[in-house]
């Protein structure tokens, strides 16, 4: 007995090992193939924008990379211009045609628009004649004692604006200047194109500069010398000062002599290139994969998605594209004007000005419009909106989400894009993220001189701004 046991074991290991040497030799069918990867946030961010004309449709160029920055035919750019146009935008030796004598060379065009402030103010109103002090980012600036718009005394009416101080970031991107437009007739325009001459250049006020048909940062800039009390002819610094001769000489060989213009032409060839190309967006753009983190490639594909903030903010400046129409260009938003209770502005919001862009063509069609700005280096202030109606990103983002106008306007006004996005409160953080970091250049101060011709300070020149300046 004990011996057929063990022949049996033995006889049934041979067998079991039989079977599974026959299996081994049947076919077996291949294992599943995995699930696909889920694409990245990177992947998803490539082919939205692929939707959209891709990355060269949003990339900015280099600031000296003159061949593809946006200009006006009439004002070519050169190296000679924008070197000019840089010490000219930052002068304050300039500030010579005031209502207040005490305060002559104590602002320039960089009073409102410095680095410090991502070319904005710093300030709810910025401040040019009638300011004293500046800061850190121009935070500190205010009027300078009994300076006041509704003073009966005219030497003590401040250089102020209705609105706030646009940034001049990316401007190459834009035909015309300022909210409402209203400047920008160059040859070939788009946007302000068969307005009659009484309402695109109002004789005796600064519109009337139009009639020089050149592009809208080029008549702003020669308009704004007169607005801003600045001088730039007749025994100005730039006729006096030996070097800026020089520059004036190499800048324009061939001028003809009208030093108004071509100071001007200077100062919007050196504005053309103040372009944000520094900010992680950018650097993504040229193909550095790393230069966003995950969350600013989530929120940008939410903003170029779903949330469909590219439909206002496109181009490379996000603000209109180049050849935009202006019905690209202007929208009716509902943001609030200055609060003229706030004791930080001084003066009124007149009708005009309230009514945007139609303020300035007088068309009905155009009541309450303002102009689409540039999203970059939003964060190097608390200001936004025309009237500085709102002190954060965040808030702005949950605004449009929300489609609730801050100011009651006409029925039928409100731009019929103007509508709630359905956006949970986690993608409007993460746009957030991608508006405050990735489209911030953290380099500005490329733009700002080393030093003066004249030995000024800059951007103000009063007593208390040179102790905050420390110059």
């Amino acid at each position: 007995m004990p011996m057929m046991k063990k022949l049996t074991l033995v006889g049934a290991a041979f067998v079991l090992a039989s079977c599974g040497s026959d299996n081994n030799n049947l076919p077996v069918d291949p294992p599943p193939p995995p699930p696909p990867a889920e694409p990245t946030a990177a992947e998803i961010l490539t082919n939205t924008l692929d939707g959209l004309g891709g990355a060269a449709a949003f990339t900015l160029p280099a600031s000296d990379d003159f061949d593809n920055i946006p200009q006006d035919p009439s004002n070519p750019l050169t190296a000679e211009k924008v070197a000019l146009g840089k010490l000219l935008f930052h002068e304050t030796a300039l500030a010579t045609e005031g209502v207040n004598g005490n305060l002559n060379g104590t602002w320039s065009c960089a009073s409102c628009h410095h680095a410090a402030a991502g070319f904005k103010s710093g300030v709810l109103q910025g401040i040019g004649e009638g300011g004293s002090g500046f800061g850190e980012k121009g935070e500190g600036r205010v009027l300078a004692a009994n300076f006041d718009k509704a003073s009966a005394d005219p030497t003590l009416v401040p250089d102020v604006q209705p609105f706030t101080s646009p940034t001049i970031l990316n401007t190459a991107y834009q035909e015309v200047m300022l909210w409402n437009g209203q400047f920008g007739n160059a040859v070939n325009g788009v946007v302000n194109v068969g307005l009659e001459d009484n309402v695109l250049a109002t004789p005796g006020t600064p519109k009337a500069e139009n009639v020089r048909e050149l592009a809208g940062l080029e008549i702003q800039a020669v308009a704004g010398t007169g607005v801003h009390r600045l001088r730039t002819f007749n025994d100005s610094i730039l006729q006096t000062n030996e070097e800026y001769i020089a520059l004036f000489d190499a800048a324009f060989p061939n001028s003809a002599g009208d030093h108004l213009e071509d100071a001007g032409k200077a100062m919007a060839a050196f504005e053309r290139t103040v372009l944000a190309n520094e900010a992680p967006f950018q650097k993504w753009l040229n193909g550095e994969a790393d230069a966003m983190t995950e969350a600013q490639m989530q929120g940008a594909t939410l903003f170029f998605g779903k949330a469909g903030c590219a439909d206002c903010h496109n181009g490379p400046g996000l603000n209109s594209p180049v050849g935009s129409t202006e019905d690209e260009m202007f929208f009716a938003l509902g943001f609030e004007d200055f609060d003229v209770n706030n004791p930080a502005v001084t003066g009124g919001v007149g009708i005009a000005d309230a009514r945007g862009r139609g303020g300035f063509t007088g068309e009905e069609e155009d009541f309450f419009k303002f102009k689409v700005p540039t999203l970059y280096n939003l964060t190097d202030t608390n200001i936004f909106g025309h009237g500085g109606s709102f002190d954060n990103v965040r808030d702005v983002v949950a605004y449009k989400n929300a489609a609730v106008p801050q100011k009651v306007l006409p029925e039928g006004t409100l731009d019929p894009r103007f509508v709630p996005l359905g956006l949970t409160d986690e993608e409007i953080d993460l746009i957030t993220v991608f508006l405050e970091e990735a489209l911030y250049d953290p380099n500005l101060t490329r733009y700002v001189p080393e030093s003066l011709p004249s030995g000024q300070c800059s951007p103000v020149n009063d007593a208390q701004a040179k102790i905050d300046l420390g110059c």
